[in-house]
């Protein structure tokens, strides 16, 4: 990197964290902008991954602390799902500190195409959400969230458009207490990888920090925002940027 490069990446990076939490506490997806930059930047994709993740769980929580301030987080949905997304975060921990760079990123750039996919399916696909969350665990609400948990320990990229999807579908909530819930089990399995990582030396700290600080300011605005307009432009933009992001990483990758 350049001497000017070595002042103003932690701006960037802040700037870069506070947008990618302010998109994921509105929808999901955001972190198929950051990881590929990340990664454009300099940065291997597995140690961009798991720094990356520091910024995600700052913002997820002051995202979800906002909301549940405000009375829409669903405590006992959230303990119902909290046993199967620590477990599920377990095993997904165990695959996720073995997968190379070249491996992750092929990866990556598969789920961003099906991230944008999945976030433009119709709502009512695989059936018509509960009138009213269920008053205990069901097998198939466990064994869903169980395996979103591995999903989004080992790769993580799309996993709020995946979660979305089912706990509208296993509670029935609506949208911003749908998202309450998505921010606060999220942190569930982001701190188990995140710890995993850590000890496989993947995390670029002083890059962690500054993305971390950006995101609690995006997490904390996007959780005002939500409460005030919707989420149908960030969605598109989302989507739009993942397919050019997407085909970018694929070229990359064939030309390693």
């Amino acid at each position: 990197m350049t001497d000017w490069w070595s002042y103003a990446q932690y701006p960037a990076f802040f700037i870069l964290g506070a947008v990618v939490s302010l998109i994921n506490s509105i929808a999901g997806g955001g972190s198929t902008l950051s990881l590929p930059i990340m990664i454009f930047l300099g940065l291997p994709a597995t140690v961009a991954n798991g720094t990356n993740r520091i910024g995600l769980i700052i913002g997820n929580f002051s995202s979800a602390f906002n909301l549940a301030r405000h009375g829409y987080l669903n405590k006992k949905i959230f303990l119902q799902l909290l046993l199967p997304t620590f477990f599920g975060a377990l095993v997904g921990a165990c695959f996720l500190v073995r997968i190379g760079d070249k491996l992750f990123q092929a990866i990556l750039a598969v789920v961003i195409c099906l991230v944008v996919v999945m976030s433009n399916l119709r709502k009512d696909i695989l059936g018509k959400p509960p009138e009213a969350p269920p008053a205990k665990l069901t097998l198939k609400g466990a064994l869903g969230f169980f395996g979103i948990a591995v999903y989004g320990c080992i790769v993580q990229v799309g996993v709020g458009f995946v979660q979305i999807f089912g706990l509208t579908r296993y509670t029935g909530l609506d949208p911003i207490h749908v998202n309450a819930l998505k921010n606060a089990l999220t942190n569930v399995f982001l701190l188990v990888s995140t710890i995993a990582l850590g000890m496989a030396g993947k995390i670029d700290w002083p890059i962690a920090i500054i993305m971390a600080a950006g995101a609690w300011a995006g997490g904390y605005f996007g959780s005002f925002l939500q409460r005030k307009k919707g989420n149908k432009f960030i969605q598109r933009f989302v989507s739009v940027c993942s397919i050019g992001m997407a085909i970018a990483l694929v070229v990359d990758l064939m030309m390693k």
